[in-house]
Order: structure tokens, then sequence, then C-alpha cells
């Protein structure tokens, strides 16, 4: 198991000091109540504030299957940062989603910075809405639309198998069925194992 779920549950008993001391130590969280409730109320929270956590950590890693398509007539911003209208053919687009072209041997267009839909700002777009994406690329930022990729080229979301594996983990609830046979879909893409 993992270290930090090392928990004692103690109902309706004293501890000892040196117990206490030893667990602290050993990195043993002691839970006491005298009502049995109580201690479960402890417990559930104490997993849901770790999860929370989790998830959030998990945040950085999971990427979001999408694949978008340029609107040529909607470009706003050539380079740095890149804004461009599109619509999302597939999938689920995400801020902080980084996107590269697969049919240019996967060059980086860059992370998507923003995501707006008639002037208010959003956290997600899902398939079949059209958008406006702002796309910032710090390790390239001389990347530009029109010289190295345009509207003829789809936009995908670059998924790993680490980003993979902590969709399954934390955001199965966020994805349905058709999201999850992108998600296979783009493991061929990305030649994930």
């Amino acid at each position: 198991g993992r270290p930090e779920y090392a928990t004692i549950l103690a109902f309706d008993v004293p501890i000892e000091r040196e117990a206490r001391e030893h667990a602290q130590e050993m990195n043993v969280r002691i839970m006491t109540a005298d009502i049995i409730y109580h201690l479960f109320d402890q417990f559930t929270r104490f997993m849901e504030q770790l999860n929370e956590q989790r998830r959030a950590e998990a945040t950085e890693i999971a990427i979001f299957p999408s694949i978008i398509k340029i609107l040529p007539q909607h470009i706003y911003n050539q380079k740095d940062p890149i804004i461009v209208g599109a619509e999302v053919v597939e999938g689920i687009l995400k801020v902080g989603t980084p996107l590269c072209v697969p049919a240019l041997g996967g060059l980086f267009v860059g992370k998507v910075e923003s995501i707006e839909n008639n002037g208010r700002q959003q956290e997600t777009a899902r398939k079949g809405i059209s958008v406006a994406v702002k796309i910032v690329n710090e390790s390239n930022p001389t990347i530009t639309y029109g010289r190295q990729f345009d509207a003829t080229h789809m936009l995908y979301s670059q998924l790993s198998r680490a980003s993979i594996d902590a969709l399954k983990a934390h955001f199965k609830d966020q994805l349905e069925n058709d999201d999850w046979r992108l998600v296979v879909k783009l493991k061929k893409v990305f030649n994930i194992i």
C-alpha cells in the first residue's frame, strides 16, 4: 500500500503518549473518536482530501484526448501566441493541453493557454463546438501558423502513457465512451504501448 494511507482508527480507546509519539515517528496517522460515526467521518474526509490532492497532481499529467480543426477564415494571430478559431472534431479540448501535428512528424505546436467561446473564457470545449484557442509555445516561440503548419493539418492532443494512466486513475467520470475510443485511436497514432 501507499505510506500515506497508514492510519490507525482508534475507537473509544485511550492512546498512550508513547504510542502516539511512536506513530508520529513512523508517520502513521491516528484518528480517535468516541463515536464510531465520527471516526468514519474523519477518515472519509481524510480520504477525500487525499483524492483531491491526487487529482490536482494528476491534472498536470492528465491530457484529455482531442482532435481539432483550424478554421482558416478565423486566424487572429499567427505566432507568439498563436490565436485561431477551431472546431473540436473529436474528444474534449482542455486548457493546458499540448497540441501537435502527427502528419508532420509530431510537430509540437504548443500548449492551449485559453479557450474562448463568445467572448467567455472556458476550461474545456467538447466535440462539435467552435472556439477561439490561444496556443503558446515557450520552447519554440517562432513557430508560425501558415509557415510550419496550417489549416490543412489537424491538431491532436499529445498523449503519453503517463497521461493515459492519469486519466484512467482520476478522470474516468469525465470521459464518455467516445472519448475513451479516441484515447485508443490516439494510442495508435502516437505508438503508445
